[in-house]
């Protein structure tokens, strides 16, 4: 007789898990690293780059949740030993906020010339990095604002490239 109560209780819990599964996702919740200007991302960053981004073409889930991917045509590394000309790239989005980003709120502004702080994109914090930057298969911005910032032509970068 007390196991048909533990079976109850145990099919009542199963039936609760499952449900919860339909509700809103769970995200995680990430403290920013906060930057003073440019050159504070630009020391953190893996890679970075000047490109310009096309629109979104699909998304990619990051640690504070999806991120949307856009195919990146590099014009210039400023950091990080790559030869390529074009890269996979989302940034990061606060999804802990009282009105979640929706993916109009990209912060990779998609046929803009821009700068991008970028690592290697994942959703665990324990990744570990490869040394090849050419094994990463899609990167991500620093912090949703420190992805990406304009740059007009023939402007100079706003921090020091050490080179």
């Amino acid at each position: 007789m007390v196991q048909r109560p533990l079976l109850a209780l145990a099919a009542a819990a199963l039936a609760a898990s499952a449900l919860s599964a339909c509700g809103p996702t769970a995200r995680t919740c990430v403290d920013w690293v906060v930057f003073d200007d440019a050159q504070g991302a630009f020391d953190e960053a893996t890679l970075v780059v000047i490109g310009v981004a096309d629109e979104a073409d699909g998304s990619i889930e990051l640690l504070p949740g999806p991120g949307e991917l856009h195919r990146v045509d590099v014009e210039r590394v400023l950091k990080g030993e790559l030869a390529v000309e074009e890269l996979r790239a989302a940034a990061p989005r606060d999804y802990c906020v009282a009105e979640p980003p929706q993916p109009a709120d990209d912060p990779i502004p998609a046929g803009e010339r821009v700068i991008l702080f970028l690592h290697p994109a994942s959703a665990d914090p324990e990744a570990v990095r490869p040394d090849d930057l050419a094994e990463v298969e899609h990167w991500a911005g620093l912090t949703p604002q420190w992805t990406a910032i304009r740059l007009l032509e023939g402007e100079d970068v706003p921090f020091d490239t050490g080179g």
